[in-house]
């Protein structure tokens, strides 16, 4: 396993909250498809130990896949309203705690910066989003198509870097 610092394993668990506050199930569902496939980086604690479940890296990744049609129907709630943004934050929560309990460290720090980043980026994000449509004029499922891109690419750069 690479050798990474606190600063990293701190820095990531802010990022996959933030991933986590553009698509509920993207942080998740990336980290424990890799842990998946690399169970040897997941330390034998709850629950980091669970990431490393295949059948719970599936049920991730199929709620992902359904989260990002979701996210593109005129009926889906804002990501501000009280019930996305709570699964929003414990996502990014218990994201950031799997996250640096592969370093070893304190989970309750990981989840913290895990809360944290859900909640800048689920509000940043948002304004964004519509700042966005109403600047360009793109209409807002395609401007989601970008944002899913973006979360794509930072959870596969956090994940990527920690496997080497």
């Amino acid at each position: 396993m690479p050798v990474h610092s606190d600063f990293f394993f701190y820095t990531a668990a802010l990022v996959l909250g933030m991933v986590a506050g553009m698509r509920t199930m993207m942080a998740p569902a990336v980290l424990a498809l890799t842990l998946s496939r690399r169970p040897e980086y997941a330390p034998a604690v709850a629950p980091a130990e669970w990431f490393a479940l295949r059948p719970l890296a599936i049920t991730f990744g199929l709620a992902t896949l359904g989260e990002l049609v979701a996210d593109k129907l005129p009926w889906t709630p804002n990501r501000t309203a009280l019930g996305p943004f709570v699964a929003r934050l414990a996502s990014g929560a218990f994201t950031g705690a799997v996250f640096v309990q592969i370093g070893r460290m304190d989970p309750w720090i990981g989840a913290a910066l895990g809360a944290l980043g859900a909640l800048l980026s689920t509000f940043g994000v948002f304004h964004a989003r519509r700042f966005v449509g109403r600047v360009t004029g793109i209409r807002d499922p395609f401007v989601g198509a970008m944002e899913d891109v973006i979360a794509i690419a930072l959870a596969s750069t956090v994940v990527a870097m920690l496997v080497g």
